[in-house]
């Protein structure tokens, strides 16, 4: 890692599989499948090119979803997907081996999320330096956390899922952090229902022919 400025973006990610059932009225299983790779190397080419990112962790109970992202330059976490907050703990403890100052949490169902997106979000960690530390979360339309920026890493207890970003913000000023909420239109473009896909197009991100066909029908 970077002398100075050690960061550790942790991507949760379900199984290619078994990830976003909401979408099986919309998309065959081997489709869901294949949104499912193409939005985690979206996140993974984001993270990897955005300044700032030392390392990057993947936690999965996928094989599949671990292979890609060994291929694509980051560490794959295993986990038994049975409680998001239960993986992160992992990711976290994995972070702070490697002495992370900062831990970056990007979902991996983000695909239009781009290096100056993820930059900017580092930045409004940098931007001050209050005693008890900095959160900066980034809200989901539907108000849990598209994206977490915590430091020092251990300085929050998650709560992810529905609702989340209010637990969060009540949890960071509970503990003393300074609070910073985030809005970026590529930490805000989640799918994970068919209308959801859309506005991919719209913002122009460069999507699959297949996937292409079926955000137009």
């Amino acid at each position: 890692m970077a002398a100075g400025h050690p960061c550790v973006a942790l991507v949760p990610a379900r199984d290619f599989e078994t990830g976003k059932s909401r979408l099986a009225g919309a998309l065959s299983n081997e489709a869901r499948a294949g949104l499912g790779r193409w939005m985690l190397e979206r996140v993974l080419n984001a993270l990897k090119a955005a300044r700032g990112i030392d390392e990057i962790a993947v936690l999965s109970d996928g094989a599949s979803v671990l292979s890609l992202s060994l291929a694509n330059g980051a560490a794959g976490i295993r986990c038994p997907a049975r409680d998001l907050t239960d993986d992160l703990e992992t990711g976290r403890g994995w972070a702070l081996e490697r002495n992370a100052r900062m831990i970056l949490i990007v979902p991996a169902d983000l695909p239009a999320l781009e290096p100056p997106d993820v930059e900017a979000m580092l930045a409004e960690g940098e931007r001050e330096n209050p005693p008890g530390g900095r959160a900066v979360l980034s809200p989901s339309p539907d108000g849990g956390t598209n994206g977490l920026l915590l430091e020092p890493p251990g300085g929050l207890p998650f709560s992810f899922g529905q609702g989340s970003f209010e637990r969060h913000r009540e949890a960071a000023l509970a503990e003393g952090l300074d609070f910073f909420r985030f809005e970026n239109p590529g930490f805000s473009l989640d799918v994970d229902t068919p209308a959801d896909l859309a506005p991919l197009a719209e913002k122009g991100v460069p999507i699959p022919e297949w996937l292409s066909a079926i955000t137009t029908a």
